[in-house]
């Protein structure tokens, strides 16, 4: 690998180049090296590219190994998670969610997306949304999602640019045949490396307040047809499985 040189952040050029460097050369499972010899291999200080780690681990591209102080390219889960459903019905909260649609667009493949929905073609056009979750007036979810426009399966409402009247997320929009063909392939929590400054209305949380992430990747016969990256308020809304967590009393809930 080169060092890097161009006007992005460092970080996003460390992880975009990482990801590529994954795809190509590793294997699950593979030890990554140390932080210094990636460190000076990459010209970056080390704080970049812990940075960039920090987003490959959030994003499922990596993990912690055997040996906590070393990291290794994530393995499958043995067991995914079968469950498929729209963000809409794994949140509660002490009051009814308010949803905003705040971008829909096409958009063409980042590394990240390319490398999470296997792509080969950097043409290939990506449906994006991105939905904005509130709960007595503050933000507590930013839902952004990504499907090729090229998939099967798709309603033509949503293939032909109309996501219809009601604001709801993507996958509660592709409905219940298409979740019904899907599992969960990657399906990953963890603490969000930011509070989420580059989600529209999401910027207004405040810096006392953790955000977490979920990365989710459905695949339908091997192949993966969605992607999704949520930040979450877990001091605001519960996230679960199913039905709701043992013990959740939605009146018990924090309250803005």
């Amino acid at each position: 690998m080169k060092p890097l040189r161009d006007r992005r952040p460092l970080s996003v050029q460390v992880y975009d180049q990482l990801v590529e460097a994954l795809r190509k050369q590793g294997r699950p499972g593979d030890l990554i090296p140390p932080e210094i010899e990636l460190a000076n291999e990459l010209g970056v200080s080390r704080t970049v590219l812990r940075e960039a780690l920090r987003l490959l681990e959030e994003d499922g591209f990596i993990e912690r190994g055997v040996d906590p102080r070393r990291r290794q390219l994530a393995r499958p889960s043995a067991r995914p998670p079968s469950f498929n459903a729209p963000l809409e019905d794994m949140l509660h909260a002490a009051v009814p969610f308010d949803i905003q649609i705040v971008r829909s667009d096409e958009l063409k493949p980042t590394s990240w997306s390319m490398a999470l929905l296997e792509l080969t073609d950097e043409a290939t056009p990506l449906l994006y949304r991105e939905c904005l979750f509130s709960v007595g007036g503050e933000p507590a979810v930013s839902a952004l999602e990504i499907i090729p426009r090229t998939e099967d399966g798709m309603p033509p409402q949503l293939a032909n640019g109309n996501g219809g009247g009601e604001a709801q997320t993507l996958l509660n929009a592709l409905g219940p045949q298409f979740r019904s063909k899907c599992t969960a392939t990657l399906w990953r929590l963890a603490a969000a490396s930011s509070g989420g400054g580059s989600r529209k209305g999401f910027t207004r949380t405040r810096a006392d307040h953790p955000v977490t992430s979920l990365t989710t990747v459905l695949s339908r016969h091997g192949k993966p047809v969605y992607l999704a990256k949520h930040l979450l308020r877990l001091d605001i809304v519960a996230l679960s499985v199913g039905e709701p967590p043992n013990g959740f009393d939605p009146a018990s809930a924090d309250s803005p």
